[in-house]
């Protein structure tokens, strides 16, 4: 909600941060502009004034949700570009007594031919799926990723949690597409993420 008028779209994720009393509701910084209809991106220092309030509605009950007015300003925080991924995510504060069911972020990047999963529904699916994908690359910058499923709809999945064998987050989902015949997603790094995390929820 922006105060004035409010925008749906992408997914989030409740995730605990080591030292941080609250959950954050986390998703894709990018989410705020016109991927979800807003005329233009906010920028950081902007997007906890322009973006009140958030709330996640759970895929999987919808009488589940939680809500937020505490949006987390995240320094530098910003819409991927080539090869920059690794600033783009948003957060929200959630106190712990709105749910107990959250994820928690791996402290390792996955290695090239690693097995993830995106967490996410497919636009015009009404399941929730664990969407299997091979790493293709990981750096600080980006995580790659080919998914094993030829065709998958990414539409709605910016924000999602991409977790590894042990369910833990490696990747904030950003996007991807179609190459070669296949499916391929990228995505925030966890351990870039958590940085900024954490260093946003200092006092």
């Amino acid at each position: 909600m922006t105060g004035y008028d409010s925008f749906t779209g992408g997914t989030a994720f409740l995730c605990a941060v080591p030292g941080v009393d609250e959950l954050l509701l986390v998703t894709a910084h990018h989410l705020s502009g016109p991927a979800c209809g807003l005329e233009k991106d906010l920028t950081w220092e902007q997007a906890p004034e322009g973006c009140v309030a958030a709330t996640g509605l759970s895929m999987e009950d919808a009488k589940r949700h939680v809500t937020s007015t505490q949006p987390l300003p995240i320094k530098n925080a910003q819409t991927f570009s080539a090869g920059k991924c690794h600033l783009d995510v948003a957060a929200y504060r959630v106190p712990r007594t709105q749910s107990t069911t959250n994820l928690v972020f791996s402290a390792n990047l996955p290695k090239p031919a690693d097995a993830v999963f995106l967490y996410a529904r497919q636009r015009g699916s009404d399941k929730l799926e664990f969407h299997p994908a091979t790493v293709t690359k990981a750096t600080e910058q980006r995580l790659d990723y080919q998914f094993s499923a030829k065709q998958i709809n990414l539409g709605g999945t910016s924000g999602a949690p991409v977790l590894n064998a042990v369910g833990e987050v490696v990747a904030i989902n950003i996007g991807g597409g179609a190459q070669a015949g296949n499916t391929y997603g990228f995505g925030n790094p966890c351990t870039s993420a958590l940085k900024l995390l954490k260093a946003s929820t200092r006092p």
